[in-house]
């Protein structure tokens, strides 16, 4: 009797799957941040010292140390059973605020939607559908 073929694919939505994919995106977005002054990270430091005023290379360093935390502590927790449960729980608790500030930030205030031709909005609804996305994964990783 063959294998079902879905069930082999079952395996790359696993919540495990999961996990390890979004500590990979938190970390390469922490190294994006620390090396070159782009991606993710970059973004809400600018839009960040644009509100508050402040360093804005000041605010891409911590914002790429907590994510290089958050992916570090993704992965430790998929290898690493000895952590405890309410150290886990606060933990992807505080990967899901920053992912929730992140989208507030960059997705909702910082733009202007009376700015937009049509190709604009294409831009803005792929962006916000893949932090939605990241978001829907955290909260599957929760529970």
């Amino acid at each position: 009797m063959a294998k079902d073929p879905k069930a082999k694919l079952q395996i790359i939505a696993s919540t495990k799957v999961q996990q390890i994919l979004i500590a990979l995106l938190f970390i390469s977005m922490s190294f994006l941040g620390f090396s070159s002054g782009q991606g993710t990270g970059s973004q809400i430091s600018k839009e960040l010292s644009n509100m508050f005023g402040g360093d804005s290379e000041l605010f891409q360093y911590i914002i790429s140390a907590l994510e290089l935390a958050c992916g570090l502590f993704l992965g430790a927790q998929f290898f690493v059973k000895a952590i405890p449960a309410k150290f886990v729980k606060l933990s992807l608790t505080v990967i899901l605020v920053f992912w929730v500030v992140l989208i507030v930030i960059l997705d909702i205030l910082t733009v202007d939607f009376g700015g937009f031709d049509g190709s604009g909005w294409f831009v803005w609804i792929e962006q916000i559908v893949l932090h939605l996305i990241v978001l829907a994964s955290i909260l599957q990783i929760q529970n």
